[in-house]
């Protein structure tokens, strides 16, 4: 009835502390329950390198599209030029080089001529041993300030400073091991035209009362061609009375009689060379809105009538400019002979990727708090929206700032996603299995593109790349090879962890002649025991390396998985000798008492501990897998709602207005939300983060002559209200055809798109 599944492993745990040592279990006994076991394939999933893009040379895995990298040649940039010294402290393994990687965030704020503003997780942003994670929320901010009296100098004002061959400002700010460091880094930074400027104040630090300084944050060079700005481009010094004075059209002045701060706008140029001189340690641009595509003069995108300004959305009103997230995608890429000091980051790479992410989605958001009106228009003149209860009582008052279902992993996205996965159960039933896909950090395609010394936690850019390509490869698995069988309906979300590793939740609704009814099938699907060592040596060990949970409970009572002193897995389980049949709840599976145990993480443990697995897909994709039947369970809603639970957050509350009375949904969502590194990398190479198949089309509800009309900014209005269309709706076309077509009178609005095509 079930054709055998493929076998895949992964792990709920980044350490590999687990030995294989097995009791019990004669291999000459036939076991009646190995069918489970039977068709293993003899390999595990590889996934492959494609050609290189013809267009910008960037390395690609085969589930990449053509575009990936460059948008099929659109794009072409400059990258920063190298600097000998600091490319060998980016990549040698010399004791110097080491000690500056390991660091490498301590010397990047020391050089930085700004300070980081965030809300960080510091249980893990400042780990100095297990995995650690650059984990934030809410908005990052970079900060320049001025330069006026103060006990001791930082940031750029330690730059006034650098002439002095002690470099005691600096010796100060530093302890004896980094100071090595840090003076290779002072001549290294010379060369920056940041550096240069404020270096020469040098002569003047002790009369600054009259100086200011004015920093270029509109600089625009062209680059395509060349991106290393002169001096005099990045900021301009001056007195009171200076025919200097507001040189720049947009600028930030520093002084010398305050200690003011001042913002760096995420749009400008100089956003990035300010908070990243290691990565940029000439100067080089960052991103900003007006950077031409590859065959767009240079003079059209600088014409003021393109009204492509700094408070544009990220994306451009149009395809003449590089968008934020393509820039970015495209800084990210590995190219044959040319050096990226970007990824060699470790710590600062996870910071810059969640600093560049929540800059591409600052921009977004930007946009469609400008654009409320539109916003509230669609929410309220189209589909019923029941989210927004505040709207619906009269004694609400104030304003609601809208974050629209549009907006991908928002709140309203999140909940429309569930509305329809719930319209696929009524039609298709409920699911019949429930399957988790962690990542593997030691996968090696993961590890064959780590350069030396480096981990999985240094390159959050190649864990998303490898998880997309093997979450791509499991999908075909699943509904290409029916490898569980013929699956008629499904949806998936992938979700990060705290610590940042990916993980994919589906729900697999199976086709009538594939459905899970009686335990006898459960146990032809998962397995819930150790498989014999002796009979089936390669899954054994996959299954102690990635499907024992814990040991948690009295075995490790500060395991991660314990509340209130109990394993919120309910691990481990008792023992079983046959699956039966779930109450509303998961199958229990069979866990035979036979003496089977393995040590894992120091301790030994027996099949109470091991999470259902599928021994195909385990053995496959080499990665931890939880199968499981759900098929029982009543509550279906709860199910989809878990995974559309959506991103994690910092905190949750619903509908909390200000003192005002205002409801700010984009202020709650950025406050709220967790962006990890990989993440991050997912969100800037435009990975989807959920998915659903059959699609479901949302049908409109509205009132007579209040539903909406699309046209172009420019269209006469007048022609608009002429167009034969501009009436009609699916709503009205319905009622249309129920007056002209007697089948029609018979399916209800629900179910119309089934019978019936809508023709814009």
């Amino acid at each position: 009835m079930f054709q055998q599944m493929p076998v895949g492993s992964d792990n709920d745990s980044m350490d590999d502390e687990s030995e294989a040592t097995m009791t019990g279990g004669n291999p000459s006994e036939i076991d009646p329950f190995d069918f489970v076991y039977s068709n293993i394939p003899d390999n595990t999933h590889i996934l492959k390198l494609a050609a290189n893009c013809e267009h910008c040379k960037a390395r690609k895995f085969e589930s990449e599209t053509d575009g990936f990298c460059c948008r099929n040649g659109q794009i072409e940039l400059k990258q920063p030029e190298p600097v000998p010294e600091l490319m060998r402290l980016w990549s040698s393994m010399d004791a110097d080089s080491r000690h500056f990687r390991e660091n490498i965030r301590f010397f990047n704020g020391h050089f930085a001529f700004t300070t980081l503003g965030d809300s960080l997780d510091e249980n893990y942003t400042n780990m100095k041993s297990g995995v650690y994670t650059f984990r934030a929320h809410g908005t990052i901010y970079h900060n320049v300030h001025s330069f006026g009296p103060s006990s001791r100098p930082e940031h750029l004002q330690l730059y006034f400073y650098d002439d002095d061959p002690n470099l005691n400002h600096r010796k100060a700010a530093t302890n004896q091991l980094d100071q090595d460091v840090v003076k290779m880094l002072v001549d290294i930074l010379k060369e920056n035209p940041y550096s240069q400027q404020f270096r020469s104040l040098g002569a003047h630090k002790d009369n600054l009362d009259d100086y200011r300084i004015d920093l270029n944050t509109d600089k625009r060079l062209d680059q395509r061609r060349y991106n290393r700005p002169l001096s005099t481009e990045v900021a301009a010094i001056w007195v009171e009375g200076s025919d200097l004075a507001k040189r720049f059209d947009r600028r930030i002045t520093l002084c010398g009689n305050n200690n003011e701060r001042h913002s760096i706008r995420v749009t400008s140029g100089a956003y990035d060379p300010l908070s990243y001189p290691l990565f940029y340690p000439r100067g080089e641009l960052g991103w900003h809105p007006k950077l031409p595509e590859r065959n767009v003069p240079w003079e059209v995108v600088q014409h003021p009538q393109l009204g492509h300004d700094d408070e544009e959305d990220a994306e451009g009103n149009s395809r003449l400019c590089v968008s934020v997230r393509d820039y970015y995608c495209y800084m990210l890429q590995t190219r044959p002979a040319i050096f990226n000091p970007i990824l060699c980051g470790a710590r600062l790479l996870q910071q810059w990727a969640v600093d560049m992410y929540i800059k591409i989605e600052s921009c977004r958001l930007r946009w469609y708090r400008k654009n409320q009106t539109q916003i509230r228009v669609d929410l309220y003149k189209g589909v019923v929206d029941a989210i927004t209860s505040g709207e619906t009582r009269a004694s609400a008052v104030g304003t609601r700032i809208v974050l629209p279902g549009t907006y991908p992993g928002g709140d309203r996205d999140m909940k429309k996603r569930h509305m329809d996965a719930m319209a696929i159960v009524h039609t298709y039933g409920k699911p019949d299995i429930f399957l988790t896909m962690t990542c593997n950090p030691k996968w090696e395609e993961i590890t064959n593109e780590l350069l030396p010394g480096q981990t999985a936690q240094d390159r959050p850019d190649i864990v998303a790349r490898v998880f997309y390509g093997k979450l791509e490869a499991m999908k075909y698995m699943l509904f290409k090879k029916h490898i569980l069988g013929v699956v008629v309906a499904y949806v998936y979300v992938v979700e990060f962890q705290k610590r940042g590793l990916p993980h994919a939740h589906f729900l697999l609704i199976m086709d009538s002649t594939y459905k899970l009814v009686v335990p006898e099938q459960y146990d032809r699907l998962i397995s819930a025991e150790l498989p014999n060592k002796q009979k089936y040596p390669e899954l054994h060990a996959l299954v102690v390396k990635h499907m024992m949970h814990g040991p948690c409970g009295a075995l490790n009572p500060k395991n991660v998985c314990m509340q209130d002193n109990e394993c919120k897995c309910r691990y481990p389980r008792l023992f079983n000798e046959n699956t039966a049949q779930g109450k509303d709840s998961y199958p229990v599976y069979r866990r035979r008492d036979d003496g089977s145990c393995a040590k894992v993480r120091g301790k030994m443990l027996d099949n109470r501990w091991v999470v259902p697995y599928n021994p195909y897909l385990l053995r496959m994709f080499n990665c931890h897998i939880n199968v499981e039947v759900c098929s029982s369970i009543k509550a279906v809603k709860y199910l989809y709602k878990y995974i559309y639970k959506g991103h994690d957050k910092a905190s949750f509350s619903i509908d909390q207005p200000d003192a005002d009375g205002n409801i700010d949904e984009i202020k709650r969502y950025v406050d709220a939300r967790w962006v990890t590194p990989p993440k991050a990398m997912w969100r800037i190479f435009g990975f989807p983060l959920c998915a659903n198949y059959p699609p479901v089309l949302q049908l409109p509800l509205h009132l007579p002559n209040m539903h909406r009309v699309a046209f172009n900014a420019q269209a006469d209005l007048k022609n608009v209200v002429a167009s034969e269309n501009a009436s009609k709706s699916m709503l009205t076309e319905y009622f249309k055809a129920n007056q002209e077509h007697p089948r029609a009178r018979h399916i209800l609005y629900k179910d119309f798109p089934g019978s019936f095509t809508w023709q814009k």
